[in-house]
C-alpha cells in the first residue's frame, strides 16, 4: 500500500480544478396532491404558533387566504407581510425583519414562488443577526449566527427551486444590481410543494418558470464544479421539462403534466444546490438588477446563446443532455449531439411563444459595460464551463439583444 506521504506528493504536482466538492444539503419536503392542507400540522411540527407569512400578495387567487385557513384550523395564529416584490428588494427584507422582530412571532412561512422565499431566507438571515444589513451577507457563508426561528416554505411556482436551495437572491438598491447571498443558514426548515397551487398559475408564468428550472439543470450539469451527484437528478429534469413543459404551459388542466413539473423544477434544485451555475445565471442577475427584469424571462432569453458559447468547453455533457430529452444522437460526435439539444432548446422555446430579446427588457448599447462587468463577477460565474471574462461577457450580452 503506497505511503500518504508519496500520494500526497504526487496530488500536489496536478492542476486539479475544484477537486473537493461540497454537497448541500435541502430541507424535507412534502409533495403532491392535497399537501397544503397539512401545512398547519407542519407548522406546529416546527413549533410554529404564531408565523409571519411573507409573500407577494399572490392577489386574486385565494391562495393566501387558503393558506391562513388551513393554519387557522390547525390553531396556527398569522400575519401577512406582502411587501416581497418580483426581484425583491434589500429595504423590503429590513423592513421585513422589522416585523419579524416586533416580538409576536415565534416561526416565519414563505408564501408563493421564488420572489417570496428569497425575500423570506435573507428576512430570516437579518433577523437571527439582529438587525444586520442584508447588503453584508452577499456571497458565500457569510452567516455567523444560527437561525432563531423555523421556516416553512410553500411553494407555488415550477421553476426556481427556492424552496429548497441554500440561496438567496436580492436586489441591491441603491447600485442596481442582484445579490446572492449563499449560506446554508438561507435553506428552509421544511418545504411544500402541492400541484394544486401551483395549478393556479398563468400560462405565460409557466413558461417562463419552466424555462428557469430547465436553465438550473442545464447550467449545474454543465458546471465545471462537476458535481457528479447532480447528474442523476438534473437529466431526470431535463427529461420531464421536455415530457411535460409544452402540455403544462398549453393546459392547465393536465394534472400529469402539472404534477411532474413540481417534480422536475425541484430535481433542478437538487442539483443546482450543489453544482452552481454559469452565466445565464449572472446575465439573468444583472438584468433584474438595472431593469427589474423577469428572471425566468431573462434565463429563457440567455440559454441557447450561452450554450452555444460553452459547448466547446464539455461537448460530452451536452450529449448527456441531448439523450435526456430524447433526442436521437447516436453515430453523432459529442460536438454534433450538443448542437441538436441547444436547437431543441430553442425549439422549445418557440413553442412556449417566448420570443423576446434582451432589447425588448430594456437593455441599451450604453448600459452593456456596466452589466458584463457585472455579470463577468457574479458568484454564478464561477461555475461556468468556459472561462468568461469582460470582453466575452459583453458578445454574449450584445448576441441576446
Amino acid at each position: 500500500m503506497p505511503h500518504f506521504r508519496d500520494v500526497k506528493r504526487t496530488l500536489t504536482q496536478q492542476r486539479t480544478e475544484y477537486p473537493i466538492k461540497m454537497q448541500h444539503a435541502y430541507p424535507s419536503v412534502n409533495i403532491g396532491w392535497g399537501a397544503h392542507t397539512m401545512v398547519g400540522n407542519d407548522a406546529k411540527a416546527l413549533g410554529i404558533n404564531n408565523a409571519l407569512i411573507v409573500t407577494t400578495g399572490l392577489r386574486g387567487t385565494g391562495i393566501v387566504e387558503a393558506i391562513q385557513g388551513v393554519l387557522k384550523h390547525a390553531g396556527v395564529a398569522s400575519e401577512v407581510f406582502d411587501k416581497a416584490t418580483p426581484n425583491p428588494k434589500d429595504h423590503e427584507v429590513m423592513e421585513g425583519a422589522k416585523a419579524l422582530a416586533s416580538g409576536k412571532f415565534d416561526g416565519m412561512i414563505t408564501l408563493g414562488g421564488g420572489s417570496s422565499h428569497d425575500c423570506g431566507k435573507a428576512i430570516k438571515l437579518v433577523y437571527s443577526h439582529d438587525g444586520q444589513d442584508v447588503r453584508t451577507f452577499e456571497g458565500a457563508f457569510k452567516a455567523t449566527k444560527k437561525n432563531k426561528i423555523p421556516h416553512l416554505a410553500i411553494n407555488t411556482t415550477s421553476g426556481t427551486g427556492s424552496e429548497v436551495s441554500c440561496f438567496s437572491i436580492i436586489n441591491h438598491t441603491e447600485k442596481m444590481y442582484k445579490m446572492a447571498l449563499f449560506d446554508p443558514n438561507c435553506t428552509p426548515s421544511k418545504s411544500v410543494n402541492d400541484p394544486l397551487i401551483h395549478q393556479c398559475m398563468t400560462q405565460e408564468l409557466v413558461a417562463y418558470t419552466g424555462m428557469d428550472a430547465l436553465t438550473h439543470a442545464v447550467e449545474a450539469i454543465a458546471s465545471r464544479l462537476c458535481v457528479q451527484s447532480a447528474y442523476g437528478p438534473g437529466l431526470w429534469a431535463i427529461t420531464e421539462i421536455f415530457q411535460n413543459l409544452r402540455q403544462s404551459a398549453a393546459n392547465r388542466n393536465n394534472d400529469r403534466a402539472v404534477e411532474q413539473m413540481v417534480w422536475a423544477e425541484m430535481a433542478a434544485a437538487y442539483s443546482f444546490n450543489s453544482a452552481g451555475l454559469g452565466i445565464v445565471h449572472s446575465m439573468a442577475h444583472a438584468m433584474g438588477g438595472l431593469y427589474d427584469a423577469p428572471h425566468g424571462l431573462c434565463n429563457a432569453i440567455a440559454l441557447v446563446d450561452v450554450c452555444r458559447y460553452n459547448l466547446p468547453a464539455c461537448p460530452e455533457r451536452f450529449k448527456m443532455m441531448a439523450k435526456a430529452a430524447d433526442i436521437d444522437v447516436a453515430g453523432l460526435s459529442d460536438y454534433k449531439a450538443g448542437e441538436k439539444f441547444i436547437d431543441a432548446i430553442q425549439e422549445l422555446k418557440d413553442e412556449l411563444f417566448i420570443t423576446q430579446r434582451f432589447a425588448d427588457l430594456g437593455l441599451q448599447e450604453k448600459d452593456l459595460d456596466g452589466l458584463s462587468k457585472f455579470a463577468a463577477a457574479d458568484i454564478c460565474s464561477e461555475g461556468n464551463p468556459k472561462d468568461v471574462g469582460f470582453h466575452e461577457m459583453r458578445a454574449v450580452f450584445k448576441g441576446c439583444m
